[in-house]
């Protein structure tokens, strides 16, 4: 297909189909692993304009403009090589009836447009091992300068003061062991029990939630460390963040839900987490108290959404948690 630009140029516009198109290569190096290599070359941000980025005559624009491709060719064409490794695979029964859940993609380096990519698919499911219960990709990043800062103009402990205010941080209800109805009319327990790492405390959102769709209910807890952490171990404090923003979550959506009485399978698929600042703006120090801003904005076809936001006592965003779930009713019983 050719598309005609406002300088007559006329420009070649490939389909999903064409730009995405792999055949399947011989792999030396994994048993394991099928081997894909793509045809097309990519797509490059600003290769239409009229001037190359890799021109001798403006060597500080092709700094400031790096030739990479478009970062969403590879990772869809990742998945798709996926998706067809599933398809020639005889031993998976019913493989058109699977459907990506989910991409956890990582860039480590820009794509080059002057040769293929290529893609080995492997199965973790195929390690000696029994069933994989979680897979992680973790990345890493120093510490750098922030020449530009932008975040929502008014932190929770903004929007939320006059709720905030009514008492104490510790003063909220302790979170509940497991966050539903059912369970909390039927066991009622005050304090945190046994559970490690932080203290938390659930505020009380029933007035501010009243009358609002579920998209624009909010959750806010109130958290800081049980027992100190050296501050030195930036990582260790990062991940009782990610420790705490998992809490009662998606079992909460269900009461919003209306399954609070009935709630069927409910369970995390898919976590993505990301720090927004340096390592050490997310160390816990003193006795502020941070807060998790959740919400549910997606639910449908069996699976849900939760979006969460750590803020510091301060009123910084420092981290974002995305989770894909499901939160389901209890199947009737057949008697």
């Amino acid at each position: 297909m050719t598309d005609e630009a406002d300088d007559d140029k006329t420009f070649i516009r490939h389909s999903f189909q064409e730009c995405m198109q792999l055949t399947r290569v011989s792999s030396a190096n994994s048993k394991d692993a099928q081997r894909y290599m793509s045809h097309q070359q990519p797509w490059r941000p600003g290769q239409d304009l009229g001037w190359s980025m890799s021109t001798q005559r403006s060597p500080e624009r092709a700094r400031k403009f790096a030739p990479g491709t478009y970062g969403a060719h590879v990772y869809a064409q990742a998945s798709y090589a996926a998706s067809k490794a599933i398809k020639d695979d005889k031993s998976i029964q019913h493989a058109s009836q699977l459907a990506i859940s989910s991409i956890q993609g990582v860039f480590s380096r820009p794509g080059l447009q002057d040769r293929p990519f290529i893609y080995d698919v492997s199965s973790i499911t195929d390690l000696p091992l029994d069933e994989v219960a979680f897979a992680s990709l973790t990345t890493f990043k120093r510490s750098t300068d922030t020449p530009s800062e932008v975040q929502e103009r008014d932190s929770p402990q903004v929007r939320f003061a006059e709720i905030l205010q009514t008492r104490a941080p510790d003063e909220w209800e302790a979170c509940p062991q497991a966050d539903i109805d059912l369970v909390r009319e039927t066991f009622p327990m005050k304090g945190h029990g046994s559970f490690p790492v932080l203290d938390m405390y659930k505020v009380d959102m029933t007035g501010y939630n009243a009358g609002k769709d579920i998209p624009d209910r909010r959750q806010l807890m109130l958290y800081r460390l049980h027992k100190p952490v050296p501050e030195e171990d930036i990582n260790a404090h990062i991940l009782c963040h990610a420790y705490e923003s998992d809490r009662n979550g998606l079992i909460m959506l269900g009461n919003h839900l209306g399954y609070g009485y009935s709630l069927g399978p409910a369970a995390t698929l898919s976590y993505s987490f990301f720090i927004h600042v340096n390592g050490d703006e997310a160390v816990m120090r003193g006795d502020g108290w941070w807060v998790q801003e959740m919400w549910w904005p997606r639910v449908s076809a069996g699976r849900c959404m939760q979006e969460t936001r750590l803020w510091s006592p301060e009123g910084k965003h420092v981290a974002s948690g995305y989770q894909d779930g499901m939160v389901l009713p209890a199947k009737k019983s057949k008697i």
